[in-house]
């Protein structure tokens, strides 16, 4: 029997493959290139960035800077960068509270302080 339309499986798959293609290279534009964990991460950078000169500033003690930190990562979805984060605002908060104790000076708080970031910006790379 000849049938009257006669399509080639390339032809086929061309056509009906076409429309999911277009949709998801549409839907990844109007998206943008981040996923909501980049984004997430971005906004809490931002917030730690206010919130550190703040701390230099003397309007907020290192102590609460870190502890809200820690607050405001766990609230993150889960990455490997978040857990990096988290481990080092844990370091960070512990220097913190030695230094409102008087265990260790400015000084010293401040060389620990650059260590421990200076550690994380390494390992984010």
């Amino acid at each position: 029997m000849t049938t009257r339309f006669r399509i080639s499986a390339g032809q086929f798959s061309s056509h009906f493959m076409a429309w999911p293609l277009a949709t998801t290279a549409l839907l990844a534009a109007l998206t943008g290139c981040t996923s909501p964990r980049d984004g997430s991460l971005e906004e809490f950078a931002r917030w730690h960035d206010g919130a550190r000169a703040q701390a230099q500033a003397g309007a907020l003690s290192w102590s609460e800077l870190y502890k809200q930190s820690f607050d405001r990562l766990t609230a993150l979805p889960p990455s490997l960068q978040q857990d990096t984060r988290l481990e080092n605002t844990v370091l960070l908060l512990s220097t913190a509270r030695k230094y409102e104790a008087n265990e260790i000076d400015a000084q010293q708080f401040a060389l620990e302080r650059e260590h421990i970031e200076t550690q994380l910006q390494a390992r984010l790379r």
